[in-house]
């Protein structure tokens, strides 16, 4: 004998507690629980007394029957031994059908487990109300599920704690701006119009800047755009362009071409000068009610635009002309050179009242010898001079 050759495992059919046992499914079970409710009700299963009766098992084989190597078709590194084949399966439930006992086969104890396992599994998740035990296999990748709440809450969380640090951030506090379009204005200036010092980036209005910006006379437009540090705010300007110089109460400003009064910032020669010599107390032309009375021009001033109209057609006819005097009754006048002053009121029909002087300078300065103190052709109609005594 070889004892060293592998020998397979007895045959031996475990006895079992029939008064308890039940049928079992058949082989093409689909491990359902409607096979299970099919199967025979205990008052089928043979009593204790019929047991007795039954004649004794027989006992196992011997060792020696299986000396010799049998083929099983498995692989032997399996430790589990085969299962029986058609024959055998026959020939043993025959064998056992023959003492009164109920053949039960390796491949059906198995299933059997498995379906008891199974059904306790199922009643258990019914009990607790909720879904079935689902089996994954043992290769199958490992999914992480996070919950949305949670996910929730650290978004949240997460964007509470960027608020805060956008708010309380010093950087994020207004200390400069960048400027540009100015040519007059300063920078600084301009800043302190804005109101923006020392304002957080959040809470700054662009249009609102705009608007504040747009209130100071020198400044026609604005464009302020908002970024982040370091450049975080940029204004650009567009200034108004002086006509002229206005000179009242003894106080010079500038004036643009429809009458805004804004502040001297440099004194430009080629500006034309306008002097108010005596300015009145009560009377004044056009609709700007400061305009030649003895008060200073300031923010939200005008000078009648009709008078700026005439002043620079006046300029544009006599170019080396650098200074006109204006009168609250008589309006624009010129002071020439050979003795008199010239008074044409505002710049309507400029130059039919220029064509009116000359030719009664002609006629009566230059043929007669009359020396004049004044020449009037406001009204072009009806002109006058007066002369000196």
């Amino acid at each position: 004998m070889n004892f060293f050759q592998r020998r397979p495992p007895p045959r031996v059919k475990p006895r079992r507690d029939l008064r308890h046992e039940v049928s079992d499914p058949p082989d093409n079970s689909d491990e359902s629980i409607e096979s299970i409710a099919q199967q025979p009700p205990l008052d089928a299963i043979p009593s204790a007394q019929d047991l007795d009766d039954l004649p004794p098992l027989e006992a196992p084989k011997s060792y020696s029957d299986y000396d010799a190597p049998v083929d099983y078709g498995y692989a032997e590194a399996d430790p589990i031994a085969a299962p029986y084949t058609d024959d055998e399966e026959s020939a043993e439930s025959e064998r056992t059908s023959s003492r009164g006992q109920i053949g039960v086969s390796r491949l059906q104890v198995g299933i059997n487990v498995a379906e008891r396992r199974r059904l306790r599994r199922l009643e258990k998740a019914a009990h607790e109300g909720g879904l079935p035990p689902s089996v994954m296999p043992r290769n199958a990748p490992r999914r992480v599920y996070v919950s949305t709440r949670w996910f929730s809450a650290l978004l949240a969380a997460l964007l509470i704690l960027v608020l805060i640090l956008f708010l309380t951030n010093p950087a994020f506090y207004i200390r400069e701006i960048y400027v540009g379009g100015t040519r007059y204005l300063e920078p600084a200036e301009i800043f302190q119009r804005s109101g923006l010092a020392n304002m957080h980036l959040f809470w700054v209005d662009a249009s609102q800047v705009e608007a504040q910006l747009r209130l100071d006379p020198t400044i026609a437009d604005a464009q302020v755009d908002v970024g982040w540090p370091p450049a975080m705010i940029q204004i650009t300007v567009t200034e108004r362009e002086p006509a002229l110089i206005w000179e009242q109460s003894g106080q010079r400003v500038w004036v643009d071409v429809r009458g805004r009064v804004m502040q001297l910032r440099e004194d430009l020669s080629n500006l034309l000068r306008i002097v108010v010599e005596k300015p009145s107390q009560s009377i004044h032309l056009g609709g700007c009610p400061l305009q030649g009375m003895d008060e200073v021009l300031g923010p939200g001033s005008c000078i009648d635009p009709d008078t700026i109209a005439g002043a620079l057609q006046f300029k544009a006819l006599y170019p080396d002309v650098t200074e006109l005097v204006y009168d609250p009754v008589k309006g624009l006048g010129f002071h020439d050179g050979r003795g008199w002053t010239l008074w044409f009121g505002d710049g309507r029909d400029i130059e039919v009242k220029m064509a009116v002087y000359n030719r009664i300078v002609e006629e009566y300065y230059t043929k007669q010898g009359i020396q004049f103190v004044e020449v009037n052709v406001s009204n072009p109609d009806e002109a006058y001079y007066s002369r000196a005594p």
